[in-house]
């Protein structure tokens, strides 16, 4: 059931994956005169890295949520939460821009690949084809995503292609960590900066091309922004080098300007 809606897109979730507690500072508690920013967890790292030098630029202090950019954050949008910057998807972008949510104007700010992360102690693990993926992820004890992540179009990708929602154990409404015994292992499947920051995984790398489906992230401002000239001044400063080196470090690409 639940790897059927994933293939078909519904967006019917029984419970959110374990990765995905949301946990942190909320735009909804911003303070008057604070930039709130909503942004999707595949860009938290390189975003924390540089908050404190855009803060010090727009003489503002920053309130950014983290969460899933097709499941909590859209739907708190929807129902009507304000924010000055958005840094969410293409797909969700064209829903929340239909309902009014966001002025024109989309700015590409990343590019980030989908990566397999494993937990367990599983050597020489192969994910370089799609013969040994499909091989890795039917033998896993689980398999891990988030139904309503930066990284769904990779995983539909991957389960349509190699013919296997139906043989794999999907784990992605678990709320609780899937234990694993001698030998066991869980396949991960999210957006490579989010592989690469969480300790109990091992980086197996990017899922391979015929496979991938890269995350692009792109800011937006909110129709109801307090400071819509500020939300400019911060996605300017996203767009600019400095960045760069928090985007690298967690395998993202620079977005492409005028994108």
């Amino acid at each position: 059931m639940k790897m059927l809606a994933a293939i078909l897109g519904t967006t019917v979730i029984l419970s959110p994956p374990a990765h995905a507690q949301f946990a942190g500072r909320k735009v909804a508690d911003a303070k008057p005169g604070d930039v709130r920013v909503i942004a999707t967890a595949a860009i938290r790292e390189p975003l924390n890295a540089v908050l404190k030098q855009v803060e010090a630029i727009i003489d503002k202090p920053i309130v950014a949520e983290y969460g899933s950019a097709r499941g909590n954050l859209k739907d708190q949008i929807l129902k009507g939460q304000d924010f000055e910057v958005a840094m969410l998807l293409p797909d969700v972008n064209d829903d929340i821009q239909a309902a009014g949510k966001i002025v024109p104007g989309r700015f590409e700010i990343a590019r980030v690949p989908v990566a397999f992360g494993l937990r367990g102690e599983v050597p020489g693990l192969d994910v370089g084809s799609l013969a040994a993926i499909k091989v890795a992820m039917v033998n896993a004890k689980s398999v891990k995503y988030s139904p309503t992540g930066a990284a769904l179009m990779t995983v539909r990708k991957i389960l349509s292609t190699l013919e296997i929602g139906d043989k794999i154990r999907d784990s992605s409404a678990v709320r609780e960590e899937v234990p694993l015994a001698a030998g066991d292992y869980e396949i991960n499947i999210y957006p490579l900066s989010e592989i690469i920051s969480n300790k109990k995984l091992k980086n197996l790398g990017a899922v391979i091309a015929q496979l991938q489906v890269p995350a692009i992230i792109e800011a937006t401002v909110g129709k109801s922004a307090a400071d819509p000239k500020t939300a400019l001044a911060l996605i300017r400063f996203l767009q600019g080098p400095a960045i760069d080196g928090a985007l690298k470090e967690y395998g993202m690409e620079k977005g492409q300007i005028g994108k």
